[in-house]
């Protein structure tokens, strides 16, 4: 069990990889907020496609499905925390040109996410979630969580995955953006929530005085800004008391030497096809810049 705890740690940061210094930050912090990243055209294309997607979803009967179809789509929806009006979307790649158009001006026209992806990660870093996270008015706000808990063997320095939320509208505070907890990827904070939640952040049933004291950072994202965080990071998503949908398109990457068994209370967020795959980061730029590059051709 000491040899596998120890490879575990030894996890590396890539300094000359993280030009942007945004890597530094979710190391230290966890978080990073990292503005302007999608167009505001393709933001709006990839939220039209969502919605469409999500209609898709809710009507789409399994008996009308062939094998293959089934196979793919299984299911449209992973689980999620605060279930009412509340919904995580698994997302396609190749079959939709509009999720690979926003991942290319994410991930290989601007090199900010991916640099910073790989200064933690490494360019083999995994694809482990792919998705959309939907608000619709009248969800309630979550439990302080993290999305991979601290267990006894497994307790890294170093981030061991990486999540981005990448806002498709402008998100205020009434559609109940995101709440991020920095530094808080360690024991004593994991510990914390496991006891109980003082009442901003949870039902109010037990205070500690370590969440009350802890700062937080609130996610009003604009079109096309980011989160990109270290997945052991207490964080929570708001109430939604707007009138407006609230969407998150979403993806995450996971050092490749990290199994599932490592953080056993959390699942994936990715389609069966997909997660069969094992696609890399590089082997993702590569797919989602030859679709780019043949769009161009087409319309030549």
């Amino acid at each position: 069990a000491k040899d596998d705890n120890e490879k575990q740690q030894h996890l590396e940061f890539d300094l000359k990889k993280d030009k942007s210094k945004f890597g530094a930050q979710i190391v230290e912090q966890g978080v990073a907020r990292i503005n302007g990243r999608l167009s505001k055209l393709t933001a709006a294309s990839l939220l039209d496609y969502i919605n469409g997607y999500l209609e898709e979803a809710l009507t789409t009967k399994v008996e009308d499905m062939s094998l293959e179809e089934i196979y793919k789509q299984q299911s449209y929806f992973a689980d999620v925390q605060g279930k009412l009006n509340r919904r995580d979307m698994l997302l396609p790649l190749e079959e939709s040109p509009t999720v690979q158009t926003a991942l290319w001006e994410l991930l290989v026209k601007d090199s900010v996410l991916s640099d910073s992806v790989e200064s933690i990660l490494g360019d083999s870093a995994q694809l482990y979630e792919l998705g959309a996270l939907i608000s619709d008015p009248g969800s309630e706000r979550q439990l302080l969580h993290a999305d991979y808990n601290y267990q006894p063997d497994f307790q890294p320095d170093i981030p061991p995955a990486l999540t981005c939320f990448v806002a498709l509208q402008d998100i205020d505070e009434r559609m109940g953006p995101t709440t991020f907890l920095p530094s808080s990827a360690t024991k004593e904070y994991h510990e914390e929530i496991a006891i109980g939640q003082q009442d901003e952040y949870g039902d109010g049933a037990d205070t500690s005085e370590l969440l009350s004291a802890a700062p937080n950072n609130l996610a009003t994202l604009g079109t096309g800004d980011c989160s990109l965080y270290n997945p052991m990071t207490l964080h929570c998503g708001g109430a939604n008391r707007s009138d407006k949908r609230r969407v998150i398109f979403y993806f995450s990457y996971k050092n490749k030497e990290c199994n599932e068994k490592d953080w056993p209370l959390a699942y994936a967020s990715l389609r069966s096809d997909l997660r069969a795959r094992q696609l890399s980061l590089t082997e993702i730029q590569t797919i989602v810049a030859d679709a780019e590059h043949n769009e161009n051709e087409n319309d030549n």
